[in-house]
């Protein structure tokens, strides 16, 4: 049981304690049972209030006054359990009784040998500073979490830098070990599992996955040191970041796709990491280098992401080909490069907002040169079946009709395109009826 505070109701002074129950954390306030946190369910939110408690004394005010405290207190505090705070404690108990006993010994030692006592000082500090270092001392390694996955750190993510170069150059790793490593990819609550210089757990973000940096270091049990990287959620797109994001894959056989990305991560500025889990339910990693700035006819802060390479989707040579590297060039148009991909993609959607199954990388690298097809034998195929259009023009004259109008599509989906086009032919061959042989 623990002490969180005390809290007056009614005038009575009542002391607010949690108490660990199987899974589950109990808050008691005096002698009732008031609440309670189930870390595996309600992550962040550190308190249910349980009805008609305290014959309905829990007034709103005291209610506030009761979450302040256990959000004060903090969630690595309620769900530290007793016997971690006696082990805290004991080592505390070691620790002081050592020092005690190096104190005595120096009295002693002062009144018998004063003529060294600088140098008793010294020998002391020393022994002192040893204990401080061995607290303070906290390794992690991968024997302590599940990663979920890894990508090397040499992987390239631009035509100029590894992700390694790029984390280096963000202040979030350090050369020789961390940049030699790999990036590690881990649940977030798997984040409670380390522990800070202190020896205290590591608190994880409201995402659903969290980064650490594999180090090429082993610890004492032969594994890997692991640490947690400082990669903040990217709070533009949310703990839940939209679905309008576009992912070109690892696998040229896989087309772009909108996909729905778990978590984003930002690296530094608009630079980003996404995850999201896969077709098989392997978790894949994507990187962004900008985001869009809401141009004409595109939405801002949408992302074009592309996928790593990791023990999941082994393919570098595919992605590194170059309508891939026109996803991610770093010098180049900047953010107006991956606007106007948005708005090659944006062509290839329909009514749902979704991209075409036919849609290819060259489909989306910003430049309508290198687009793998654009729909004019699609579209003249479907106008041809309209009776009204077939009866008064030829396929020539159709193709000649779609392709001068598909040259000022600007940013229409595809579906609102051959609509368009469909009914302007259909005017055409109204005004021209029995102007041709009927």
């Amino acid at each position: 049981m623990k002490s969180l505070g005390k809290i007056n109701v009614n005038g009575e002074e009542k002391e607010l304690h949690v108490e660990k129950d199987g899974e589950l954390y109990k808050y008691v306030l005096g002698t009732e049972i008031i609440g309670a946190y189930d870390p595996d369910v309600m992550a962040d939110t550190l308190i249910v209030f349980r009805e008609n408690t305290l014959g309905n004394e829990l007034s709103g005010q005291i209610r506030d006054e009761v979450t302040q405290i256990i959000e004060t207190v903090g969630k690595e505090e309620i769900l530290k359990t007793d016997q971690e705070k006696e082990q805290e404690e004991n080592v505390y108990d070691r620790q002081m009784g050592y020092q005690s006993t190096i104190g005595d010994k120096k009295s002693e030692s002062t009144k018998k040998k004063s003529s060294k006592e600088p140098d008793a000082k010294k020998k002391d500090a020393k022994q002192e500073e040893s204990v401080r270092g061995k607290k303070s001392k906290v390794e992690n390694t991968t024997a302590d979490i599940h990663i979920k996955q890894e990508v090397d750190m040499d992987t390239m993510v631009t035509d100029f830098d590894s992700l390694g170069e790029k984390l280096e150059k963000a202040g979030k790793i350090k050369g020789g070990d961390e940049k030699g490593g790999k990036l590690g990819i881990i649940e977030s609550d798997e984040l409670d599992n380390l522990r800070d210089e202190n020896g205290k757990p590591l608190e994880g973000h409201s995402s659903r996955y969290e980064a650490v940096v594999i180090t090429d270091k082993t610890g004492k049990d032969g594994k890997p040191i692991v640490r947690a990287l400082d990669l903040e959620n990217d709070t533009q797109d949310g703990t839940n970041p939209e679905k309008e994001n576009y992912q070109v894959s690892q696998n040229k056989n896989r087309n772009p796709k909108k996909g729905d990305v778990l978590t984003r991560l930002q690296v530094q500025g608009e630079e980003t990491i996404g995850i999201e889990k896969g077709q098989y339910g392997e978790v894949e990693v994507y990187h962004s280098q900008d985001k869009t700035i809401g141009g004409n006819g595109v939405e801002g802060n949408k992302s074009l992401d592309k996928q790593l390479e990791t023990s999941n989707s082994k393919n570098p040579v595919e992605g590194m080909d170059e309508e891939t590297q026109k996803l991610s060039q770093e010098y180049q148009d900047g953010y107006r490069s991956v606007e106007a991909s948005y708005q090659e993609a944006k062509q290839h959607e329909n009514a749902q907002e979704e991209p075409c199954e036919e849609m290819q990388q060259e489909d989306m690298d910003g430049n309508p040169n290198t687009s793998k097809h654009n729909h004019v034998d699609d579209t003249v195929a479907l106008l041809m079946k309209n009776e009204q259009i077939a009866d008064k023009f030829t396929e020539r004259e159709v193709r000649e009709m779609v392709e001068r109008a598909w040259d000022k599509k600007e940013d229409k989906t595809l579906e609102e395109f051959q609509k368009n086009i469909e009914e302007d032919i259909e005017a055409d061959a109204e005004n021209m009826r029995g102007e041709r042989g009927k």
